[in-house]
């Protein structure tokens, strides 16, 4: 088993014992749209999501939840998010090789995602990663607020 380094941040699959963490996590990046603890933890249980946490020395920091659908071959990143006090580390490009690889690994040739026109910084972190903005989604958010649908081809 290679060995980790405790002070650098650790990718994994999320455990069932980490929803309290998760919508703690949750609430604290998102103030507004932040998912429900009963909406994350169907997230976390079935079959056809993977969730991913990033983890720094006793705290998750960080998760990214991908969505799959039988038979597509199109993974879709619902969710990702780091708390504040952990960014500008990598963890949020870490927890996207991280997904691409499970997808890849899954059978999937395709990821995309919707982001608020807005979040400069998750728009920077999906085109620093090769997604392509496929289409604009007028007010596509609750309140009116534009999105943009991004899509990156993986084989």
């Amino acid at each position: 088993m290679p060995h980790h380094d405790p002070d650098l941040p650790f990718i994994r699959p999320v455990e069932p014992a980490d929803l309290d963490a998760i919508v703690a996590l949750e609430q604290r990046c998102f103030d507004r749209d932040a998912q429900t603890r009963r909406s994350l933890r169907y997230l976390l249980t079935r079959a056809n999501a993977i969730t991913l946490a990033a983890e720094q020395p006793g705290r998750l920091v960080g998760y990214l939840t991908l969505l799959l659908r039988r038979g597509a071959r199109t993974a879709r990143v619902y969710s990702i998010a780091v708390d504040a006090a952990a960014r500008g580390q990598g963890l949020a490009a870490g927890l996207l090789a991280a997904a691409e690889d499970r997808a890849t690994r899954l059978g999937c040739n395709r990821m995309v995602c919707e982001v608020r026109e807005s979040n400069r910084a998750s728009l920077a972190l999906f085109a620093g990663h090769g997604y392509q903005r496929k289409r604009d989604l007028p007010a596509y958010y609750p309140g009116g607020e534009d999105g943009v649908r991004l899509e990156k081809r993986l084989d």
